[in-house]
């Protein structure tokens, strides 16, 4: 299982959301690329980076700042908000980013999804937003029809191997993980990735994603209020 500790930008600044909502933000530090290195020295090996500027509008605000997180620190990049167009993914994937997460993107556009996919197979990877089941888009804002086994199935059509999927009912509440609905997704799509977001509160909630052998784990704001720490994370 692979550990991303969790960076969300918002005016240049790294903060955290509650459900999703953006007028819930708390921030934790306003050197995002110190923080990076704080990860990295801790034995970080990945970091998941969200532009929530670039969801709430569509347009990316901190490429840059992303691109020297990336030169300074060599961890392996995640990055995912506001990537709404075909040249922006690619100048990204082109410019070294690893992986590039897509959400409203993938859902409107699943023709250029896949050719995305057939282009750079294991550096797409697909976010499922979800709220009671159903899938939301557009920085949360926005509900779907569509039922997250559903859209799973048809992303799994289109070639996508990896999946991260965050229960916004349980993004930056402190009220443990969603465990029920990893398992039931991994037990019903067994040769999908799954990256587990969503409630992280202690190690105990890290060991049963493990056990559960999700694939991937983003943890935030239990690293940022120290409720654990990321070399004891790393430990397991």
């Amino acid at each position: 299982m692979i550990i991303y500790p969790a960076m969300d930008l918002m005016q240049q600044q790294v903060v955290r959301l509650k459900k999703g909502e953006f007028d819930s933000k708390k921030i934790y530090t306003s050197n995002p690329l110190l923080q990076a290195k704080l990860f990295a020295s801790q034995g970080a090996t990945h970091l998941h980076i969200v532009d929530l500027d670039g969801a709430k509008t569509g347009i990316p605000h901190h490429l840059e700042l992303v691109k020297s997180i990336k030169q300074e620190t060599g961890l392996i990049i995640q990055y995912g908000g506001g990537l709404r167009t075909e040249a922006l993914i690619v100048t990204l994937l082109d410019e070294g980013i690893d992986k590039i997460v897509l959400g409203s993107f993938a859902m409107m556009h699943p023709s250029t999804l896949q050719s995305l996919i057939q282009r750079y197979r294991k550096r797409i990877v697909v976010a499922i937003d979800v709220k009671d089941h159903v899938v939301t888009y557009e920085g949360w804002q926005k509900q779907s029809t569509l039922m997250v086994d559903d859209y799973l199935i048809s992303l799994s059509r289109l070639g996508v191997t990896e999946v991260l999927v965050t229960d916004i009912a349980k993004d930056g509440m402190l009220q443990g993980m969603n465990l029920d609905l990893y398992v039931r997704l991994k037990k019903n799509h067994p040769t999908m990735k799954i990256i587990a977001s969503g409630g992280v509160t202690s190690f105990n909630d890290v060991k049963s994603i493990q056990l559960a052998q999700i694939d991937g784990l983003i943890i935030g704001v239990a690293l940022y209020e120290g409720m654990i720490t990321l070399p004891e994370v790393l430990s397991c």
